[in-house]
C-alpha cells in the first residue's frame, strides 16, 4: 500500500506544478515604471457576474511581453517600464478584451475588466478519459496489494 500512496503523492505534486499558482510569473521589476491591478469579472451562464480564475492578463508593447493570471478571487497585478502597452484579457469561453493603456514612473493604475461568454464551447476533459484513470488507479492499487502480501 505504501508504493500506491507515494505514487499519488507524487502525481498530486505533478499535478499542482501543473496548474502553477494563479499569480504574477517572476519578473525583476526595471528602474522606472509603475503598477496595474485588478480584478476581471465575467458573466456565468445564469448571467450572473463573478470573479474569474486563471484568467491570462497580457500587457506588451512590440519590446516587452509581460503575463499575469488572476488568482481565486478575480484579481491581478503586475509591474511594467514606463511606456505604452496593449493590454489583453483571456480566457476559454469569453470574448477578449484590448485596450492600449499608458504606464509612467511611479504610477498605479486599477483596470477592472468585465468579459462576456463567447458562445464557442470549452474543451473539457472527455468522461471516458476519468473512467479510465479510475480503473487504472484501482487496478495498481489491487496488483500493488497482491504483490504486498506474497512478500514474507
Amino acid at each position: 500500500m505504501r508504493p500506491v500512496l507515494c505514487a499519488l503523492a507524487v502525481g498530486l505534486v505533478l499535478v499542482m506544478l501543473a496548474l502553477g499558482s494563479g499569480s504574477t510569473m517572476a519578473q525583476a521589476p526595471p528602474q522606472a515604471g509603475g503598477y496595474i491591478r485588478g480584478w476581471v469579472y465575467g458573466f456565468d451562464m445564469y448571467d450572473e457576474l463573478v470573479p474569474l480564475a486563471w484568467v491570462n492578463v497580457t500587457a506588451s508593447n512590440g519590446d516587452y511581453r509581460f503575463v499575469a493570471a488572476t488568482g481565486a478571487g478575480g484579481s491581478y497585478e503586475m509591474f511594467l517600464p514606463t511606456g505604452t502597452y496593449n493590454l489583453t484579457v483571456s480566457a476559454p469561453g469569453y470574448k477578449s478584451y484590448s485596450r492600449t493603456i499608458a504606464v509612467s514612473n511611479g504610477s498605479a493604475s486599477t483596470i477592472d475588466v468585465y468579459l462576456y461568454e463567447s458562445g464557442v464551447p470549452v474543451p473539457e476533459f472527455p468522461a471516458q478519459a476519468i473512467s479510465l484513470l479510475l480503473i487504472l488507479g484501482v487496478a495498481a492499487a489491487l496488483l500493488t496489494r497482491k504483490a504486498t502480501k506474497r512478500r514474507p
